[in-house]
Parts: structure tokens; C-alpha cells; sequence
């Protein structure tokens, strides 16, 4: 069988939806025999294994990180850094390009689930080995998100067939057709008609603006629609994903955009990183008391683990760097306003004052993917 990457063509979604009409057409029979959960499994297996390349090296991986998360969760370990740094260490290797063993489609995704499964296991408990492989290898989500969480999606696991609901059809579909339009038509439109009309090696001042602001547009419409997709696509076989975008240009300040762009990544970076070094670094005397001060190194730290994350070239890094400086100067000048400073923005009636806080974010947003894009002729 050819390779089959999701959403990477009408194949997808002429197997996905093969597989929708099969659950709806069967679930009375199958309910009577098969839990949901393992017929989930089954076609995940027989989807990764047939139509995506190098099967062999995600099903080993994928024995590798349970085997991690197995001992972690049987042991009771309290202490979760090394269990996700042994997890963490074949997405570095494949981030610093070092061996072809780990070229694995989607392992930043795999390895930040299988974290927060391992993390949450003390509160939500454990997952099967049936749960674990769907959660990791769901194909909808498997190359680019949104990144769900394990007790979530191991909720809607056991209300099994209860979710293939007609309803549930309508609303996917609803999802799916945005998510077309926008990856499909809105995002091919923008390239093929600006993005790619651009000398992406000028160095003329309008040019790398244009460049910048047609990438920003660009991102937006192919990664928003490619989650709607997976949104939708999900939903109709009972699997609830969360939403990944929500308007993110038009957030008044770095807070609210990271709330509305890649909103899963956001949520993740900020319980499974931001929060326990935050609270780490308050160990250390020389930061006794300085409150804000560890807020702005724990915020611009992980916003450099986002850069990494997507790669270990500068301009990734860089992109990373600036959306933490730009979280840090807003948590200074909203602790300063609630210290009786002056807010310069109050000079303003209010729908001035907020569409000059959105134009300042837009702007900051599209310098710092600007970098992200790696377009920049440096």
C-alpha cells in the first residue's frame, strides 16, 4: 500500500471516512462483542503499520516510551525528571540530526504525551497499553496536534460507541469543512498568489515586510486548518480533541495570543514546564523574594524550550526568545499597573486603546514568526 500521511491528500480522508461509515454501519454488532478502545487500537496499529514510512522505527519507539511510562506508573515515582529525560532523549537526538534511527514522523508530539500521561498518571491513573498506543499514535493528531491530554481522551475511549452519534457527524463535518477551507483553498491561495511572489533573499526593507506579514497569514490558515481538520475528523468517531486556534490575531497582549494560538502547546509548556520551574527556581536564595524576576526567567526559559522544540536551528530558537521577551515585558508593566503605576494605555477611550494593544501584539507576532519562518536573509 502507498504511504498515507494524514491529511496529505484525498486518500486520507477517503480511508478515514471508510472507517467512520464502517463504526456507524457496525457499532451495534460490534459494541455486543469488542470493546471500542480495541478496535481503536486495531486500526490504529493497521494504519501506522501500512501507511505511514518507517513504521518499524514508531512501533519501537513506541515500546520504548511505555516502557518508561510503565515503570514510572508501577513503581509510584514522585520524582519525574529523569523518567522525562529518558523519554525526551530520542526527540533531542532527532531535533540535533545526530542518528537516522530516530526520523520519526511525529515524535515531538508522541514525547510530549507520553510526559504528560506519565506526569497526570498520579492523578488520572494509568493508562493500557491499548490506551497509551491510541493516545500516542491517534492519526488525526499524529503529526501536528492538537496535543491532547491522556485522562481526556481516555474518557471519551470508555464512552466508546455512546459517541458515534449523528450529532456528533454534523458537528465534526461543520469542523472539518472550515478546516479544508482554510488549509486548502485560504492557505494555498495566500502561496501560490503572495508568499511565494516574495525574494525571500531580498534584503530591501518592503520586501522582508511583505515576506513577514504573507508567512504570518500563511502559518495561520495551514496550521489552524490542519488542526480544525483533525478537530473534526476526531469528533466524528467519538474522539473529543480539543481546539487548537481561536482568533490569536487579534489578542491584545502575549498572554491572550499563547490562550489562542497553538492553545495545547501553550497549555502544556505551561503545566509540565512553566509551573514546576517556577516553582523550582524559588530554591534558590538568590532569588528569595523576587517574585517577577522568577516569573520572567521561568517564562523566557520556556519559551525557549518552545523554540527548541521545534528545532535546534537558530531562527526557531530566536522566535522562541522573542515571544518570551515579549511575555516578560508584559508581566512587567501589568505588575507596575497594579502597583498604582500609570497605564498609558487608560490615555485612550477604550476600542482605541484595545485595537492599539492588538496592533502592538500582531505586529511583535509577525516579527517573531517572521524569524520562525527561517526566511529572514541573514
Amino acid at each position: 500500500m502507498d504511504k498515507i500521511l494524514p491529511f496529505s491528500g484525498i486518500s486520507f480522508f477517503i480511508l478515514f471516512f471508510s472507517f467512520i461509515l464502517f463504526l456507524y454501519l457496525f457499532k451495534n454488532i460490534l459494541k455486543k462483542f469488542i470493546p471500542f478502545s480495541t478496535v481503536l487500537f486495531i486500526a490504529v496499529i493497521l494504519y501506522i503499520y501500512f501507511c505511514i514510512p518507517h513504521a518499524d522505527k514508531i512501533l519501537l519507539f513506541l515500546v520504548y516510551v511505555y516502557a518508561i511510562y510503565w515503570i514510572f506508573v508501577a513503581n509510584k515515582y514522585q520524582e519525574t525528571i529523569f523518567p522525562m529525560m529518558l523519554i525526551a532523549i530520542p526527540m533531542i537526538i532527532h531535533k540535533m540530526d545526530i542518528s537516522p534511527i530516530f526520523k520519526i514522523l511525529g515524535i515531538s508530539y508522541i514525547t510530549f504525551r507520553t510526559i504528560q500521561a506519565m506526569v497526570d498518571s498520579h492523578n488520572y491513573g494509568k493508562l493500557s497499553f491499548i490506551e497509551f498506543t491510541s493516545f500516542l499514535l491517534f492519526p488525526t493528531t499524529l503529526l501536528a496536534g492538537p496535543i491532547d491530554r491522556s485522562y481526556r481522551f481516555q474518557e471519551d475511549l470508555k464512552k466508546g460507541y455512546e459517541n458515534l452519534t449523528f450529532s456528533n457527524i454534523g458537528k465534526g463535518w461543520d469542523i472539518l469543512i472550515v478546516g479544508v477551507l482554510f488549509k486548502f483553498v485560504f492557505a494555498e491561495l495566500v502561496n501560490k498568489f503572495w508568499l511565494s511572489t516574495i525574494d525571500e533573499n531580498s534584503v530591501v526593507l518592503l520586501d522582508m515586510i511583505n515576506s513577514a506579514y504573507s508567512y504570518t497569514i500563511y502559518l495561520f490558515f495551514d496550521f489552524a486548518g490542519y488542526s480544525a481538520m483533525a478537530v473534526g475528523l476526531s469528533i466524528m468517531i467519538g474522539i473529543n480533541v480539543p481546539m487548537n486556534f481561536n482568533h490569536p490575531y487579534l489578542a491584545p497582549n502575549p498572554q491572550d495570543f499563547w490562550r489562542r494560538f497553538h492553545i495545547t502547546l501553550g497549555s502544556w509548556l505551561t503545566d509540565y514546564f512553566f509551573k514546576p520551574l517556577y516553582k523550582y527556581l524559588h530554591n534558590f536564595n538568590i532569588l528569595k523574594g523576587r517574585r517577577l524576576l522568577i516569573q520572567n526567567l521561568a517564562i523566557i526559559a520556556t519559551f525557549l524550550l518552545m523554540g527548541m522544540w521545534n528545532g535546534f536551528t537558530w531562527y526557531f530558537i530566536f522566535s522562541g526568545f522573542l515571544f518570551g521577551i515579549y511575555s516578560a515585558i508584559h508581566n512587567i508593566y501589568v505588575v507596575y499597573v497594579k502597583k498604582g503605576g500609570y497605564d498609558y494605555f487608560t490615555f485612550f477611550p477604550d476600542i482605541i486603546a484595545l485595537n492599539l494593544k492588538r496592533f502592538l501584539m500582531l505586529n511583535g507576532a509577525v516579527l517573531a514568526l517572521y524569524f520562525f519562518s527561517g526566511r529572514v536573509p541573514l
